[in-house]
């Protein structure tokens, strides 16, 4: 019997070969680090997924405070669209649609005008969630380190549950980034803005193959972090070309898309695999995928919220994470030599002093020369 109830219907390892349009739509996504906000359309095909998502979202569609918070953001995404950007024909279908049913017409069901608005309404569900969720969690007696606490509790819970069905996952660990070692970074980076350091709380999970660092990918979308809210231009992919892998795996879809003029994806395929390392300070080496989510939390069931402005914010607040994933044979590689994690931090300590010691040795006249030069 298993401990942990999956969120996603498809709760199995999905093999390569059978990823559908909207798996390859996450997947680059995540790979790439792009925004959802330039997505065009989705690719749900049932209820049971569209809840599933939801649900991931940390709002369960069969309670009724979930679907009035729901309806409400909808609303006022209506609102926003007509008052501030003055689409002032929305369909009445788009208007009077239930959440659920605008993902289908996202989707594409109805007319392609029905797709447009849902969508528009949609993306702006998306950021008034997000932006109450941080004015929310701003105002509540709760620390950086319990949301941490939290936030590894509800990583920790997924990871059992998908070892419980078997996933090949071989090593799993989590940290908190020590003060010291956020304040390297903070130097280490020209743009010193602590919200810029977004591994504050990281975690690194390992698989057995190359081939099955996709399937996991997927699976942490389903389960713990939504697609909507990957964090945009924070990945960093240097070990996973995700179209050479369908190909391999023989993948129809991916197939008949490379094949295509024009496909209904909002990430095509370009054939772009980036081999160096993004990070300064990694080794020549050093394959990694990485990127960073704000993983969803359900507040309401940690603290009592008593006030009916805060209660009009919503349940949910969001936690800031990276990720880390790679191959056995991968992670054993990072290890040796140049890539090592000490020779990283050395490159990286050599850079802070480098910062800090900036005009050190620079040549400057003294001010008693100066003075015996202007009166001669």
């Amino acid at each position: 019997m298993r401990s942990v109830v999956p969120v996603h219907p498809s709760a199995e390892f999905a093999p390569l070969g059978r990823f559908g349009p909207q798996d390859l739509d996450i997947l680059r996504l995540l790979l790439r680090g792009s925004s959802v906000v330039d997505w065009y359309r989705l690719h749900f095909t049932s209820r049971d997924g569209i809840d599933a998502f939801v649900r991931v979202n940390e709002l369960d569609p069969s309670d009724a405070s979930d679907r009035v918070r729901l309806d409400t953001l909808k609303n006022r995404a209506l609102d926003y669209l007509r008052e501030h950007l003055s689409y002032r024909r929305v369909p009445e279908v788009i208007t009077s649609a239930d959440v659920p049913e605008l993902f289908e017409y996202a989707s594409g069901k109805g007319r392609r005008a029905y797709r447009l608005y849902a969508c528009l309404t949609l993306k702006v569900m998306h950021i008034l969630h997000y932006v109450e969720a941080h004015e929310l969690l701003s105002m509540l007696p709760i620390s950086n380190a319990e949301i941490a606490i939290l936030l590894h509790g509800k990583v920790e819970r997924v990871v059992r549950g998908l070892l419980e069905r078997n996933f090949p996952i071989l090593e799993f660990a989590g940290n908190t980034k020590t003060k010291n070692s956020m304040i390297s970074k903070l130097l280490a980076k020209k743009d010193t803005q602590a919200a810029q350091v977004f591994d504050k709380l990281r975690f690194r999970f390992v698989v057995e193959r190359h081939e099955e660092i996709p399937s996991l990918l997927l699976a942490l979308t389903r389960e713990l972090l939504p697609f909507n809210y990957l964090v945009p231009a924070q990945a960093d992919n240097t070990l996973v070309d995700l179209e050479r892998m369908l190909m391999r795996a023989g993948n129809l879809t991916a197939i008949r898309e490379s094949r295509a003029e024009r496909m209904a994806m909002n990430e095509m395929a370009d054939g772009k695999f980036p081999m160096e390392a993004t990070n300064e300070f990694s080794g020549p080496d050093y394959r990694v995928v990485h990127f960073v989510a704000e993983v969803p939390i359900r507040i309401d069931r940690v603290i009592e919220v008593q006030s009916r402005r805060l209660r009009g914010l919503g349940p949910v607040v969001f936690g800031t994470v990276e990720f880390q994933v790679m191959d056995a044979e991968t992670a054993k590689t990072n290890e040796t030599g140049p890539n090592s994690h000490a020779n990283y931090k050395r490159r990286q300590r050599a850079r802070v002093k480098e910062r800090l010691e900036r005009g050190k040795r620079e040549k400057v006249t003294p001010p008693a020369a100066s003075a015996d030069k202007r009166s001669s």
